[in-house]
């Protein structure tokens, strides 16, 4: 359960930011930290406690990827859980790709009949690819980089569509910026509290949100904030280092 949204920068790079939605009843993720990957990546990402793995990560070569669960009405045919392989895995693994595109590349690679459905969406300097694993194809789709929206809900992805009409609307009469986007992430319907952006439900509710920000020269910035923790808002900067993708 999650809403994510990509916004191009003035002046070059991109801001995603991901509204992890959850039960009440899932242990509370550990924040985000930097961590060296494959050929002495930096790269940083929150951990979820329960399944391991991540929803959401980004390495300092000025790659962001994050992943929705997908619940298609009607749901697919699942094996029995022992059989299925955390998607949240995926992150961790894919990051050290030198581009959005490479990581997709990758993910083809991957036995994904050990998956859920999903989706994960890379985003780089150079765009914004989506990759949507259904488990009977997984569909690649490339876009440049404008205002995007994704959703999903453990109740039906269709469910939260809504999410979708209300940010396609939202920059009509408003800055494409970051003040703008984390305006529509913290967005909740007094009437309809379990349908929205910022969500809330007796069994579910927002739990987390989380943006990486990459600019013009590359440099990586994530934010994590836990909404009703009393953590500190985590800061990491990560450090570019062009050479040690060179070649890749």
């Amino acid at each position: 359960m999650c809403t994510v949204t990509i916004i191009p920068l003035e002046g070059g790079g991109l801001r995603l930011v991901s509204n992890r939605d959850e039960l009440r009843t899932r242990p509370q993720a550990d924040t985000p930290v930097i961590r060296q990957i494959e050929r002495g990546i930096d790269a940083a990402w929150p951990t979820d406690t329960l399944a391991g793995g991540s929803w959401i990560g980004a390495g300092a070569h000025g790659l962001a990827l994050t992943l929705l669960n997908g619940n298609p009405t009607p749901p697919a045919p699942l094996p029995p859980r022992s059989e299925l392989t955390s998607r949240g895995t995926l992150i961790p693994r894919l990051l050290s790709a030198p581009s959005a595109r490479e990581a997709i590349g990758r993910l083809k690679e991957e036995d994904l009949e050990r998956f859920a459905p999903f989706r994960l969406v890379g985003a780089d300097a150079s765009g914004v690819v989506d990759a949507v694993w259904t488990r009977s194809e997984l569909r690649v789709s490339e876009r440049s980089l404008s205002p995007a929206c994704f959703v999903s809900s453990g109740l039906g992805d269709a469910l939260v569509a809504v999410r979708l009409e209300l940010f396609d609307s939202w920059f009509q009469d408003r800055a494409v910026d970051a003040g703008s986007q984390d305006e529509f992430h913290a967005h909740r319907w007094d009437d309809r509290p379990e349908l929205s952006v910022m969500m809330s439900r007796a069994d579910a509710r927002t739990v987390s949100v989380t943006s990486v920000e990459i600019d013009a020269e590359c440099s990586v910035t994530m934010r994590y904030r836990d909404v009703d923790s009393h953590r500190d808002e985590v800061h990491l900067e990560l450090e570019n280092a062009p050479s040690s993708v060179a070649g890749a």
